[in-house]
């Protein structure tokens, strides 16, 4: 009987080498190194054999049972034929670490249970997408220390397994193991195809396993972090420490003993450098030097006042900043389902929700990055005329400086938390995919930095950039760099500016046009059709998406808005029909935009004409409708509309705009690094989900803000010794 099992084992191994020997160029067995899969012919196989596993299973009466077909031998005849596994790269301790384990589930030793228990078990819900059969990490990695009177141990190691799925293009079942920790994702990936039943599902072939260990000791980069992270809280105590007790001083003013000294100073009246100033013999007033008004930078009290200051000050743009939130809230929106989509039990539904009517504007959330595009453009071109017009000089140099100054302290710090520590956030079973995107950030960083990093390297796809939303600040970057060629030629040269923001701008949507057809790319998602037909979609090309001679166009449109701002002095009186006919048409353009493509989830096929035509001008006309808006609110033509838009309690939010946009994606992955189960989706339980995404990233935001966005503005104006109304 026991030589009947050898020859069967060796026969079972002669089929599956010969299948790799047909399938594979050189005979041996790929095995990738982490989570990628492989597509080729062998994975088609695997596939299909996969799917008819499936169907299997989803017609059986009980899904169950299939838990209950576990074929193992006694202990001892298990090691024998487990020896075999060495002739295709299995080690000797590995092979007989899995055998006792598979055969003390049959001795019904009690951490074997533990581990089988923690493996992933065929659900219900196959149907509608339910394709993570994560299993239980925390309860795998429970089990420790497993020794054996030959000195033998090992400890629970929990891995995932991807089996294709030509059922479902682009899908692939993924399913929690747990196995000795002495084996490593090779060999997991080789026993499982050799049919060694480390699941209770029989049949099924894996195209790739991850396994996944645990982070005990702080890498070089986490402890600098941390101890950044250290300095950055010391100096916000002591700021505070300082602040409070000049408030305290001077709160005491007329009440202090008479100062025996006059102190006299040699100042300048544009410097603020004064320490101590004698009003009379009993009164006095402190205010700090160079190096006090440093360390106040970093002062919580000052900074927080700030922040929440809701007044309007002089020649603010008011209903900037309720477009400048609402647009912030709809991009948090649209990253919000397309997050928590990779971890539901039903990610099919989505095809389901992306035929509703009411989902086309959170499936055209990228709109939102549009408006801030705009925005930009409005704001750069107008601040910088309404300086030249008013007769001060711009220094061109600390035109480039600010920027980088403003941007770049805050950026850096979240892109090497992210790097660095987010790493040691969560434990779960998708720790290791949310670790993974971190990896192109340990390469390329620098791209970041020098905000390049939506063209570098080339061509920048989103899931090879460091912090891929990134992308933005990339562009906004690129286009504020040529911005003072424009702004220039609109205030000497009027007429030779716009024409140039025209030329400019029909550049852009020939460029568009012409990489749409070479590129062969369509406005419908097309994700779900498979990983082959991902990128045709527009918004996932990186030839197109993600490249500023593709986004300019609203940009552009923005400068010519705030020019026009300053033309007019922010006075404009407009007929109330045209006023009316005006905003029809923005808001037919802005609805065509955002649900004109409705009918294409219900049959409707564009012609390859309306297809192009739609991805060309669909950004510009967005542009087009969010200019009107905000010229008509900012020279008193957009009635209650503008009410709603500056609106006071918009303020504060909207100072937080641009910390919330860099830390919304790490709340949302250190959500997903602690999941250790799959979510259903519902409609509520979405609306759970983007509203608790929304009150951390602003709760974090704020932190972020205290920490550095708002002590780096205070230092710029200390140390380059900027004028206050500036």
């Amino acid at each position: 009987m026991r030589f009947c099992k050898r020859i069967a084992v060796f026969v079972s191994i002669a089929h599956y080498c010969l299948i790799l020997v047909v399938s594979e160029p050189h005979g041996g067995l790929v095995a990738p190194g982490d989570d990628v899969s492989i597509w080729g012919e062998l994975d088609r196989a695997r596939a299909l054999q996969n799917d008819d596993v499936l169907r299997k299973l989803v017609n059986s009466k009980s899904l169950a049972a299939s838990g209950q077909s576990l074929r193992v031998a006694d202990s001892p005849d298990a090691i024998l034929s487990f020896d075999i596994l060495t002739l295709v790269n299995v080690s000797k301790k590995c092979a007989n670490d899995t055998a006792r384990y598979l055969g003390d589930i049959v001795s019904e030793q009690m951490y074997a249970l533990t581990m089988f228990d923690s493996v992933g078990k065929p659900p219900a819900g196959i149907l509608e997408g339910n394709f993570q059969w994560i299993g239980s990490k925390k309860e795998c990695l429970g089990v420790k220390g497993r020794d054996y009177a030959n000195g033998t141990g090992f400890n629970g190691q929990y891995c995932q397994a991807s089996f294709p799925l030509s059922l479902y293009p682009g899908m692939v079942l993924s399913y929690g193991l747990c196995v000795p920790d002495t084996c490593n994702h090779i060999e997991v990936l080789r026993m499982i195809n050799l049919g060694i039943e480390l699941i209770p599902v029989a049949g099924l072939k894996a195209s790739a396993v991850v396994c996944q260990e645990d982070q005990n000791e702080l890498s070089t980069g986490a402890i600098v972090m941390i101890v950044v992270i250290g300095i950055l809280l010391f100096l916000m105590a002591i700021g505070t420490a300082y602040d409070l007790g000049i408030y305290l001083i001077n709160q005491n003013n007329g009440r202090v003993p008479i100062i025996p000294v006059s102190l006299q100073h040699d100042v300048r009246e544009d410097e603020e450098v004064l320490t101590l100033t004698r009003t009379d013999s009993q009164k006095f007033h402190y205010h700090p030097g160079i190096l006090g008004q440093c360390v106040l930078a970093f002062s919580v009290l000052e900074n927080g006042r700030k922040i929440l200051d809701t007044r309007h000050t002089a020649g603010t743009l008011a209903a900037i900043h309720g477009i400048r939130v609402l647009s912030m809230w709809w991009v948090i929106l649209g990253h919000s389902y397309t997050s928590f989509f990779g971890i539901a039990d039903n990610v099919l539904i989505m095809q389901d929700v992306m035929d509703r009517f009411t989902f086309q504007a959170i499936l055209n959330a990228t709109f939102s990055v549009d408006t801030f595009f705009f925005l930009s453009g409005l704001l750069v071109t107008y601040l910088t005329l309404r300086e030249l017009t008013e007769g001060r000089k711009v220094n061109w140099i600390m035109f480039y400086v600010h920027r980088f100054w403003r941007l770049t302290p805050m950026y850096m710090f979240v892109i090497f938390f992210t790097t660095y520590l987010q790493p040691y956030l969560g434990n779960g079973p998708y720790k290791e995919m949310i670790d993974s995107l971190q990896e192109p950030c340990h390469k390329y960083w620098w791209t970041n930095l020098l905000y390049i990093n939506n063209l570098v390297p080339w061509p920048a796809d989103l899931m090879n950039q460091c912090y891929p939303v990134a992308w933005y600040l990339g562009n906004d970057m690129q286009f504020h760099v040529i911005s003072p060629l424009l702004i220039l030629l609109l205030y000497k040269r009027p007429k030779i500016g716009n024409i140039t923001i025209t030329f400019l701008l029909a550049a852009c949507l020939g460029i568009r046009a012409g990489l749409g057809v070479h590129h062969d790319l369509t406005s419908k998602p097309t994700y779900l059709n498979g990983p082959q037909d991902k990128y045709t979609y527009f918004v996932n090309s990186s030839y197109y998406y993600t490249k500023p001679w593709t986004r300019i166009c609203t940009y552009l449109i923005g400068m010519f808005v705030g020019y026009l701002l300053v033309r007019t002095s922010l006075q404009v009186k407009i007929n109330k029909v045209i006023n009316v006919l005006c905003w029809v048409a923005a808001w037919v353009i802005a609805l065509a935009v955002l649900y004109g493509l409705y009918g294409t989830f219900h049959g409707v096929v564009l012609s390859r004409g309306v297809d192009i035509f739609y991805m060309t001008v669909c950004r510009a006309a967005w542009g087009v409708a969010i200019g009107w808006l905000t010229f008509a609110c900012l020279t008193g033509n957009g009635g209650p509309i503008n009410a709603i838009l500056a609106w006071k309690a918009w303020i504060p939010i909207s100072r937080l705009t641009y910390a919330a946009y860099l830390t919304h994606p790490f709340v949302m992955l250190v959500y997903l690094a602690y999941a250790e189960r799959l979510i259903h989706l519902t409609d509520l339980q979405e609306i759970y989900l983007y509203i608790g995404s929304l009150v951390l990233s602003y709760c974090v935001a704020l932190v972020l803000s205290l920490m550095t966005e708002a002590p780096m503005m205070r230092l710029e104006k200390v140390l380059l010794r900027k004028d206050k109304k500036e």
